[in-house]
């Protein structure tokens, strides 16, 4: 009586353990995604950069100061005052143009690599709680197991059976204790890189199960055509640029005062410098600048095909899966009566331990079987968030320079 006591007190304190734990959902994961994480840090630097290029594309040239001493050998002295200034360029307007359009891009792209990290993040915690709960599972049966393998070995102790149940439902707790210890590693290891992430988890944080929400809807203005297209504006933009030959002229001004012996003449300088277009003329820009060009306008091309199937392949594959978790789910609401109706039916002789072991084992394949489909459905519900534009406030709230 005492080891069915035992087995007791400790499904109790693993159902008690369970219950005290900290739930996390995967909000609390996700909270973290913020400016100050690493992740984030490291994705807004394209940004940057992008933005970078524009403030030098739009910035004018600074004017140049000079002043040349001429002294040789003898009375005469010469002193040039000189400051000269570098018109703005006639493709100035273009390439800033240019930078601008590379900026909406690099944004598109950020929005795309803040989404990706979400995706990544939703991914570890799908698996961390997937882990989680086939453990509680196995567990679970390893209990009932367990409590009903000390009955049968005491029954066996006393003489009222031949034991040849109570060994076989041992060997069946340890098949049971050996995928319980392997599920746990499993969950370990997931938690632990849950937590590379976001560090602050508890320390007895408990995963609960993600939700299978509807489909978010599709868009066309997905970040990477945003990016496309942009790119495309940008291309343009840098061709025009290319087929500036005429650069513009540098103003010189200035004063100069010659000195021959007592006699001093001061005057003024005015200069210009152009430079004549005889031999450089923008020949390898324009080639480079058609090639981008054409490259950028096959890589709209190509995104807006790729986004077409992806998106509509990636809805109905979720919708499908998802429609099959909420089936299984709920028939495996009948599970726990069926096994308590086969486990009286062996205690009251009405059901071989061959008949209560293929029972045990077809309930644990179907729930463990269920998880797996939960799974599959999350990566689709992943995959096809990938496809459609992520939130606004990915820009708005967490990337602000």
């Amino acid at each position: 009586m005492s080891r069915i006591l035992a087995a007791g007190i400790a499904s109790a304190l693993i159902a008690f353990v369970a219950f005290a734990q900290t739930t996390v959902t995967e909000s609390d994961l996700l909270s973290v995604l913020t400016p100050a994480h690493p992740a984030v840090a490291a994705a807004v630097e394209d940004l940057a950069l992008a933005r970078a290029a524009l403030i030098d594309a739009e910035a004018l040239e600074n004017p140049s100061i000079g002043i040349v001493r001429e002294d040789p050998r003898g009375p005469a002295a010469q002193t040039d005052l000189m400051v000269s200034w570098q018109l703005p360029d006639l493709a100035r307007a273009s390439r800033a143009r240019a930078r601008r359009k590379e900026v909406e891009a690099a944004e598109a792209r950020l929005a795309h690599a803040l989404l990706r990290l979400r995706l990544e993040m939703q991914e570890i915690y799908a698996a961390w709680a997937l882990a989680a709960a086939q453990h509680d599972r196995l567990s679970r049966q390893l209990t009932r197991v367990g409590e009903l393998a000390a009955r049968e070995r005491l029954r066996a102790e006393r003489g009222e059976s031949s034991g040849l149940e109570a060994q076989r439902l041992a060997l069946a707790a340890n098949a049971l204790r050996a995928r319980v210890a392997i599920a746990a590693a499993g969950a370990q290891e997931r938690s632990a890189i849950a937590r590379s992430w976001n560090p602050d988890l508890p320390p007895d944080a408990r995963p609960a199960l993600p939700d299978l929400p509807p489909p978010p809807a599709t868009s066309e203005r997905h970040p990477l055509l945003v990016a496309a297209e942009a790119d495309v504006d940008a291309a343009i933009a840098a061709q025009r640029a290319a087929g500036r030959v005429l650069e513009s002229p540098e103003l010189m001004a200035g004063w100069q005062q010659q000195k021959t012996g007592e006699e001093t003449l001061p005057g003024p300088l005015i200069g210009v410098n152009w430079s004549v277009p005889l031999f450089r003329r923008n020949q390898a820009e324009r080639v480079a600048a058609a090639g981008r060009l054409a490259a950028a306008r096959a890589r709209l091309e190509q995104t807006r095909r790729e986004l077409a199937a992806r998106q509509q392949a990636a809805a109905e594959t979720y919708r499908r899966l998802a429609a099959e978790v909420a089936t299984l789910e709920a028939a495996a609401i009948e599970t726990e009566a069926m096994l308590r109706a086969a486990e009286a039916a062996f205690i009251h002789g009405e059901a071989t331990v061959t008949d209560l072991l293929e029972t045990w084992r077809s309930a644990t394949e179907a729930e463990v079987a269920v998880l797996e489909l939960r799974q599959a459905a999350l990566a689709a519900l992943r995959e096809h968030q990938r496809f459609t534009i992520p939130s606004s406030e990915i820009i708005e709230k967490e990337i602000q320079p």
